[in-house]
C-alpha cells in the first residue's frame, strides 16, 4: 500500500535459482541484468532473447487475517530481454521488466473522529505498479575490466480505492478513487574485474550503484457519494516518491569451469528520505545472498558448450519498511536447473523459491510464499559473414 508498492528484487534470469545473486556473475550465453557490466561476457556474433514467467503462491498469517481467506496465487509475465555483442568489446541488451507492484484488497474498521470509540467499515483496494524499459551497454577494457551503464525509463500507474460505510446505515457510503501516474528516467552503473587464479580458478569482483531519483507523478482524486454524485475532483502534479542511493558488491569463484560460488550484498539509503506515517517509516534496507552452481559442459569443435546446470541459493534481507518498530525481514532458499542442446537454439531454465517475509507479532502479517519461475532463452548467430571458396 505504501509508496510505489512492493519493489521487485528478482531479475527473472539465470540467477533466479542462485537467490538472484549475480553482481559478480558473468555468462557467455545468458543475459545477466544484475550488473550492467556483465554483457561484455557474451559470445561474439550471437543474438540472445529471453522470456520469463513466474507463478507465486502466498499464505498469510497473523491476528488481522481471516483463516478462511488467507491465500493468494497468480501467474504473470515478468521479463522480456534481448542482447548481443555490437563489437568485440561492446555488449548491449534491451528489455522490459517490472520494477514494483501493488495488489491488495481488504476490509478494516476505521475509527470515527469525534465519537466515543465508534467505527465505520472501510474497504481498501489497490493495484498497479511501475515498469522499467531499459537499454544497457557495457564495454571491456584491458581484457580484465568491464564498465556498464543501464539507462532506464520508469513508468506506471497505481489505482487506489477506499469506501467508507455509515455504521448506522450500511447502504450509505463515500468512495474515494485515486489514480497516480508516474514516470522518470533512472540510471544505474556497474563494474566488474575478472581474471584467473592459477590454471583452475576464475574470479569476478563486481560493484553497482544507482543515483537517488524522484518519480514525477500526476494524481487524480475523485470522491463520490452514494448516488455517484461527485463530491470532489482534483488533479495534482507532484514528486510522488523518491528512490534512494543504492549500492551493491558481489564476487564469484569458479573452479575448472564447472563449480561456481557467488555472493552479493546490497544496501539502500531510505532513512535520509524522511518518509513516514502513522506507526510506519522507511528505513535503510539491505540484502545478502549466496549461491552455488554446478555446470556440465562438453567440448564441441574445440569450444566448451554448456549442456545443463544445477544451482541453489540462500538469502536474507531487511526491507525498507518499518512498522510498529518492526523492520520487515525476508529470507528464503532457491533451487534451479537448466538444459540446452547443440541441436536447438532454445534453452530452458526453471527455478523454485520458498521464503518467509514479515512477522505475526505486533498485530502484523506474516507471509509464507512459494514461487516457480520459468525462463525460455533463444540463441542464434547474429551479423555473421561467410567466405566463398571457388
Amino acid at each position: 500500500m505504501l509508496g510505489i508498492g512492493d519493489i521487485e528484487d528478482s531479475y527473472f534470469n539465470r540467477t533466479s535459482g542462485l537467490a538472484n545473486t549475480g553482481i559478480g556473475y558473468r555468462s557467455n550465453r545468458s543475459l545477466i541484468g544484475n550488473n550492467p557490466a556483465s554483457y561484455t561476457a557474451l559470445d561474439n556474433q550471437w543474438f540472445i532473447g529471453e522470456l520469463g514467467i513466474r507463478g507465486k503462491y502466498i499464505s498469510y498469517s497473523g491476528k488481522p487475517v481471516d483463516p478462511a481467506n488467507n491465500t493468494s496465487f497468480d501467474i504473470t509475465f515478468r521479463r522480456f530481454a534481448v542482447g548481443t555483442k555490437i563489437g568485440k568489446h561492446w555488449g548491449s541488451s534491451a528489455g522490459i521488466v517490472p520494477f514494483s507492484s501493488e495488489n491488495y484488497e481488504f476490509n478494516a474498521p476505521q475509527p470515527i473522529q469525534g465519537t466515543n470509540g465508534e467505527t465505520a467499515n472501510a474497504y481498501y483496494q489497490g493495484f498497479g505498479g511501475v515498469n522499467r524499459v531499459y537499454w544497457t551497454n557495457a564495454y571491456e577494457f584491458f581484457h580484465h575490466v568491464s564498465l556498464g551503464l543501464n539507462a532506464s525509463y520508469l513508468f506506471g500507474s497505481l489505482s487506489q480505492k477506499t469506501i467508507l460505510q455509515n455504521p448506522n446505515l450500511p447502504s450509505a457510503y463515500v468512495s474515494t478513487n485515486k489514480n497516480i501516474y508516474m514516470a522518470n528516467f533512472y540510471l544505474d552503473y556497474g563494474i566488474q574485474f575478472f581474471g584467473k587464479i592459477g590454471k583452475k580458478w576464475d574470479f569476478v569482483v563486481g560493484g553497482t550503484f544507482a543515483n537517488k531519483t524522484d518519480l514525477n507523478a500526476q494524481s487524480t482524486v475523485l470522491v463520490l457519494g452514494i448516488d455517484s454524485s461527485v463530491l470532489k475532483s482534483e488533479t495534482i502534479n507532484e514528486g510522488y516518491f523518491t528512490l534512494p542511493n543504492t549500492y551493491g558488491v558481489g564476487i564469484s569463484l569458479t573452479r575448472n569451469k564447472k563449480y561456481t560460488l557467488v555472493a552479493d550484498y546490497k544496501f539502500q539509503e531510505w532513512t535520509p528520505l524522511n518518509y513516514s506515517g502513522y506507526n510506519y517509516a522507511l528505513k535503510n534496507s539491505s540484502r545478502a545472498s549466496v549461491g552455488f552452481e554446478i555446470s556440465k559442459k562438453k567440448n564441441v569443435f574445440n569450444n566448451l558448450v554448456e549442456m545443463s546446470f544445477f544451482h541453489t541459493g540462500l538469502y536474507y534481507g531487511e526491507s525498507y519498511l518499518n512498522v510498529y518498530g518492526q523492520q520487515i525481514t525476508d529470507m528464503g532458499v532457491t533451487l534451479g536447473a537448466g538444459v540446452s542442446t547443440t541441436r536447438s537454439p532454445f534453452a530452458y531454465n526453471i527455478s523454485f523459491q520458498y521464503g518467509i517475509r514479515g512477522t505475526s507479532s505486533q498485530q502484523l502479517i506474516k507471509e509464507n510464499y512459494f514461487s516457480i519461475s520459468f525462463l525460455l532463452s533463444y540463441r542464434d548467430f547474429w551479423f555473421t559473414k561467410g567466405k566463398r571458396y571457388n
